[in-house]
């Protein structure tokens, strides 16, 4: 279970006038042992990648083959941040973060894939779940068996978290609930075996009823569940995302997340960590584009020189290298404060996830002025 008592924070305090340098100095650094672990899990990606992922394919097909999915099953990335005694790999919030930047660089979709599977999907069965959850559902999510999705937003409730309609009612029994309702956007909804979804639950508070949001984990067998049609999207057009729809499932007490109306707070920890991964994404993609921009400017020539010699593209690199020496900064330094335990790092991570995302639009931005003309190309990698 998730400790409750998180009441240290390093960016808390100086909104309070504080600098807890204890907190954050020194500055953190893997362990040798996990060090090399994690150069072996990540050399392993790359020569899978190289030679099984092609991300033009996959955006203009427009999902992820059953192949690449279960050769990373076969590496074992269904487990990356499952613990080792559950059949996963164990990776610490800092390793985690570095081997999804690289996975990422591979391919975008595949990354929200992974993502929402690992960084939000299973979370909360490892951070919330009872030993009999943990051993029901981690080993089959680390062995690929299962893919896992997170089922918060619906049609009302988007940033509004709390404005959830979907409802769970106790039943006479008390042995299971009654699921109703539905959610939208969900990131492997069309493709996720076990979902981890978030309904209101009628309680009793001080005499009075009152609703409050609870956790609950729902496969994709229970009668009544269904899953709407791929959206088409923007960009990112390999990862699945889908419609959930919950037509009077029937649910077992055993399968609720956590403590009846604690559901607010579990979604809230587990975006915590969430938001880490999708920084930890965007640095991963600032990087690969920083070195794109630099190699182009090198070999493109005008005025019988590089551009990589004209000012103007000078100030463009060295701010992308700077803003991307920013974000690596913050994403590991929270990505530690996440890894030991009991402090408060959702403001960290909230912040990790607004600055890299913003830094990864800059980056992207000037690596297409640099790219010029092929930026816009579709013969090029730029334009994905």
């Amino acid at each position: 279970m998730a400790s409750e008592d998180k009441t240290r924070s390093f960016l808390k305090s100086l909104f309070a006038g504080e600098v807890q340098q204890n907190i954050v100095f020194p500055y953190p650094f893997l362990k040798k042992e996990e060090s090399e672990d994690l150069r072996v899990i990540i050399e392993a990606f790359k020569e899978f990648a190289r030679d099984n992922i092609n991300p033009r394919q996959i955006d203009q097909q427009g999902y992820i083959s059953k192949e690449v999915f279960a050769g990373l099953k076969e590496l074992g990335f269904f487990g990356l941040a499952i613990p080792q005694e559950y059949g996963g790999a164990g990776l610490s919030q800092t390793a985690y973060s570095r081997m999804f930047e690289e996975i990422c660089v591979a391919d975008a979709s595949l990354g929200v894939s992974l993502g929402a599977h690992l960084s939000i999907g299973t979370k909360g069965i490892i951070m919330f779940g009872n030993e009999e959850q943990k051993q029901r559902y981690l080993p089959k999510i680390a062995a690929g068996e299962w893919m896992t999705a997170f089922a918060l937003t619906e049609a009302g409730a988007g940033s509004d978290a709390a404005g959830i309609q979907s409802k769970a009612l106790l039943n006479a029994d008390k042995k299971s609930f009654t699921l109703n309702g539905g959610k939208i956007w969900i990131t492997n909804g069309g493709i996720a075996d076990v979902f981890t979804v978030f309904a209101k639950t009628m309680m009793d508070e001080g005499g009075e009823k009152k609703e409050k949001i609870s956790a609950f984990i729902v496969e994709r067998g229970f009668k009544g569940f269904s899953s709407g049609k791929p959206e088409e999207k923007l960009g990112i057009h390999g990862s699945n995302t889908a419609s959930l729809n919950f037509d009077n499932i029937n649910v077992p007490v055993e399968n609720m997340l956590g403590a009846m109306g604690r559901g607010f707070k579990i979604a809230m920890e587990i975006l915590n960590t969430g938001r880490l991964g999708l920084a930890s994404g965007c640095l991963g993609g600032c990087k690969q584009l920083l070195k794109m921009s630099a190699e182009h400017a090198k070999n493109r020539k005008q005025f019988n020189r590089p551009i990589a010699q004209f000012e103007m593209m000078q100030e463009k690199i060295a701010t992308m290298a700077a803003d991307t020496y920013a974000a690596e900064s913050m994403v590991y330094l929270t990505t530690a404060l996440a890894d030991r335990k009991g402090l408060d790092y959702s403001l960290e991570s909230a912040a990790s996830k607004i600055f890299v995302s913003e830094t990864l639009w800059r980056v992207v931005n000037e690596t297409m002025q640099i790219a010029g003309g092929i930026g816009y190309s579709k013969d090029y990698p730029y334009e994905q």
